[in-house]
């Protein structure tokens, strides 16, 4: 049984889903290290209690990651560190995204983008445990109408998802399972990993530093990104 992570990251005109797909083995140790990251960083800096890894809020300093407003060179080398966790335990990240604005355009009632996303994203995960002869559950972090969410995956499998690439999901086991991102590690990764393999696409306008930052970080991802694309409608 395979498990995929889920989390999402965008902006107005973009919309991104990452998953990090692993083995129960594999989840362990990913989730033993980032617990660990989190437990060496709340005693180096004096913390109450270990941080939540949250991409834009560690970028940016905000929320848990307040006391490191400002200390650039300091919030990259704890991302860097739960990069090399990720690629380290052997998980596997896919990435789709939609351009929204042209969704938007093309069809007279469109789908969500988070829905065309995550979409897109299961039918290559469901691709790759077919061919392992494995099934996968779904962990994603909380979001609005997740009933709705479940309801229409639960018809992919019955049916068929739309497109020219159209596939049951007979792979993807059970309704999605919603958690509080704080208390998911693996869930925590896949918005690290949304984050910054967004950011690498789409922030071309950002300082040199800021780009080069990025660009070291998808580095340290390294194989573990077995695939990503942006669908322009």
């Amino acid at each position: 049984m395979f498990r995929l992570y889920v989390d999402e990251s965008y902006q107005h005109d973009h919309y991104y889903v990452a998953g990090v797909l692993v083995d129960e083995k594999q989840g362990n140790i990913l989730a033993s290290r980032l617990d660990e990251l989190a437990e060496s960083t709340r005693v180096r800096s004096g913390w109450s209690s270990p941080p939540e890894f949250h991409g834009h809020a560690l970028m940016n300093g905000l929320d848990d990651w307040a006391a490191l407003h400002g200390k650039f060179g300091a919030c990259v080398s704890i991302y860097q560190k739960v990069m090399h966790a990720i690629q380290n335990c052997g998980a596997r990240i896919y990435l789709e995204g939609v351009d929204v604005r042209r969704l938007n355009a093309r069809y007279k009632y469109p789908d969500s983008p988070h829905e065309v996303a995550l979409r897109h994203l299961l039918e290559r995960v469901n691709e790759y445990c077919a061919r392992n002869g494995e099934m996968c559950e779904i962990i994603a972090d909380t979001v609005p109408h997740q009933d709705e969410f479940n309801e229409a995956i639960q018809s992919f499998v019955r049916v068929s998802t739309p497109g020219y690439r159209s596939q049951r999901l007979l792979c993807i086991n059970g309704d999605i399972e919603f958690v509080d991102s704080r208390n998911s590690r693996g869930v925590q990764a896949a918005d690290m990993a949304a984050y910054i393999l967004r950011r690498d696409r789409e922030e071309k306008t950002a300082s040199k530093s800021a780009r080069r930052a990025t660009a070291r970080l998808v580095k340290a991802l390294g194989p573990s990104v077995v695939h990503q694309r942006k669908w322009m409608p």
